[in-house]
């Protein structure tokens, strides 16, 4: 059954962008076929013939290439109520930037987490098209925004928009600089150079983000500049968590050479390594603890910064 057979029952908006709003949505089909999923919609204000929704086009057909437990799973693009849409896999919990704001992530569940993420950046990079060629996936926008948990300790790698791939139903041009989120920008990014090491810089910044609960602020491309702020954030992480192993792997990972940081797949391998070290908790166990408290926490702010939501029956 394809996706134009099936029409949507706005919920609530999950989140908007400059670009999109993501809602949470039922889909119904035929034979009371019911399902939870997320509708990603171009925002009205943008031309929906330009750009960004070749942009929005393009993230539900990468989607469709990968294959990975990590990576969000895509449903299909559809027109709705006059605007392009991405149907998603609804991921149910909280992202790692409103985890962060409770304070840091134990050492042993952040390592998994930030394992998981490199295991699916290594198999997007490595997956292939129909015709068997590598898309040589980047992210390009790994950050604890774009990184889901849930309760039951599952990790989601989401928004791929501005990601950059090799295929051949590709409509927008790839841009290098103009998107991503400064503070987890390789310093070669910066100077227009993509690469998939600019993906393990991001998780690098993650993996100490987590473990010493904020933000390291903004990545430099003056190589003096980068070197002042690579160390005071190994110096914050060696505070939280003197593991020498994972210390060096970290400062690897944040080097300003992209050649002298580790792949997805050798970073993946290195962290579950480290964390077979680590005591309790584990990442699942953690998570069933603090994910639904913290998704308790935020119901009522959500409520009074959004009010009511009405679906309009006509737009689905």
């Amino acid at each position: 059954m394809s996706t134009a057979d099936k029409s949507f029952e706005i919920i609530e908006t999950v989140g908007k962008g400059a670009f999109g709003t993501v809602y949470r949505a039922e889909m119904t089909g035929p034979g009371g076929f019911r399902k939870a999923v997320a509708l990603k919609v171009l925002n009205d204000s943008l031309d929906d013939q330009g750009e960004f929704a070749e942009r929005l086009r393009d993230e539900a057909r990468i989607l469709g290439l990968l294959n990975h437990r990590a990576i969000v799973r895509v449903d299909g693009l559809r027109r709705w109520d006059g605007r392009w849409a991405v149907v998603m896999e609804f991921v149910e919990g909280l992202d790692l930037k409103n985890i962060l704001s409770a304070g840091p992530v134990p050492a042993g569940p952040a390592l998994e987490v930030v394992e998981e993420v490199a295991s699916a950046l290594d198999s997007a990079f490595n997956a292939t098209d129909p015709s068997g060629h590598p898309v040589r996936l980047l992210h390009r926008d790994i950050k604890p925004s774009n990184i889901h948990l849930t309760a039951g300790g599952d990790v989601k790698v989401l928004d791929f928009g501005v990601a950059r791939a090799d295929f051949q139903a590709r409509e927008s041009e790839t841009k290098s600089i103009f998107f991503g989120s400064i503070g987890y920008m390789g310093p070669e990014r910066m100077d227009g150079i993509d690469s998939h090491a600019g993906d393990v810089y991001a998780l690098g910044v993650v993996l100490c983000e987590l473990i010493i609960g904020r933000t390291l602020g903004r990545s430099w491309s003056n190589p003096d500049r980068h070197e002042s702020h690579r160390t005071a954030a190994l110096k914050a992480l060696w505070e939280c968590c003197p593991d020498r192993e994972l210390y060096d792997l970290v400062g690897q990972c944040m080097s300003y050479e992209p050649e002298h940081r580790p792949s997805a797949r050798v970073l993946s391998r290195a962290l579950r390594s480290i964390r077979a070290r680590y005591p309790s908790p584990w990442l699942r166990d953690w998570a069933e603890e603090v994910v639904p408290r913290l998704v308790s926490a935020r119901r009522p702010v959500l409520a009074r910064a959004e009010g009511p939501m009405v679906a309009d029956p006509g737009a689905v």
